[in-house]
């Protein structure tokens, strides 16, 4: 069975409808974890708030992003708006790194300085109910990403799949704590989260910047465009494919050789048949194609590659 491909108008509903879910989501458990830290003041738990006041503030702006990154391309932008996701990725990035460096100097300090934990047992009743209102999310991000593959809500996906971990961790240094009266073990795990929000905002980082550089597409979706372009009968070979991607988009180009006595109308009509060969897999995607006679000379080349072009060639360097 085909699986289920949404087209732009759903993909659009779809994301937006997912960072509407993450903001509102964050809004409530903000508020569930300011009063487990007023009760407790647990070092655990106020890594924890900061975390989500962080979400909160990246919700707003990823809420924002993905309606921008939607907008039809404009006179000014041709390409569309689609790497406004890597951007609002980046800020979260950079906002992560920084809540990791903060929680990591107050970790220190409370262990240098020992601090009372009261309450334990409410604060950990208050991580339960946060870690069922992150899973009903995520489930449903993990849906839209499945269907989308948004950038932003991914980023979003990884942050809050690391905060179900965090809170299981809150709960049970909550518990040493309060019953076993090891005061030292909240700062500790206090700092091992410092330590894991930072290795995940640096995976968030390499993404969105990969994205931001327009970072090549895999290989094995390369290998795949070229394949697809080479069951088209009449092509004969391909080479200077060139892909990136800037959000839901993706841009595809390379050059494809035909037999040189063809005519032009027939060229042409050839090339876009090999268009729609690659949009059927595509359908997102823009795609531009170059036709050019079978052992044709190149004097130009997008990949930086002159002299004669041997039929069928393909070399990972220059195609």
């Amino acid at each position: 069975m085909t699986p289920y491909a949404p087209g732009p108008e759903e993909v659009g509903r779809l994301k937006k409808a997912a960072t509407t879910a993450a903001l509102a989501v964050g809004t409530v458990m903000l508020g569930m974890k300011i009063g487990a830290w007023a009760m407790t003041d647990s070092m655990s738990v106020l890594t924890s708030l900061m975390d989500s006041i962080l979400d909160c503030s990246v919700g707003v702006t990823n809420f924002m992003a993905v309606r921008k990154a939607l907008s039809p391309a404009s006179r000014s932008h041709r390409f569309g708006f689609g790497k406004i996701e890597p951007l609002a990725a980046l800020a979260e990035a950079v906002f992560l790194f920084g809540v990791a460096i903060m929680i990591l100097i107050e970790a220190v300090d409370r262990l240098r300085y020992p601090h009372p934990v009261a309450n334990t047992e409410w604060g950990a009743w208050a991580m339960a109910g946060v870690i069922v209102l992150t899973g009903g999310l995520l489930a449903y991000q993990r849906h839209v990403i499945r269907l989308t593959g948004s950038l932003v809500v991914r980023a979003e996906a990884i942050h809050y799949t690391t905060d179900v971990v965090i809170h299981v961790g809150i709960i049970i240094s909550l518990l040493l704590t309060g019953l076993a009266g090891m005061t030292w073990v909240d700062s500790a795990f206090a700092l091992g989260v410092a330590v894991y929000l930072a290795l995940n905002a640096k995976t968030i980082l390499g993404e969105s910047v990969g994205i931001l550089l327009d970072r090549e597409l895999s290989d094995a979706e390369r290998h795949k465009i070229r394949d697809l372009a080479l069951s088209h009968p009449e092509v004969k070979g391909v080479h200077d494919l060139r892909t990136r991607s800037a959000g839901p988009q993706i841009f595809i180009q390379l050059h494809v050789e035909m037999n040189p006595d063809l005519s032009l109308h027939d060229a042409h009509r050839y090339t876009e048949e090999t268009i729609d060969i690659i949009l059927a897999a595509y359908p997102s995607a823009e795609v531009q194609v170059h036709e050019e006679p079978v052992g044709m000379s190149r004097h130009r080349s997008w990949c930086g590659m002159t002299g004669p072009v041997i039929p069928g060639q393909y070399a990972d360097a220059t195609d």
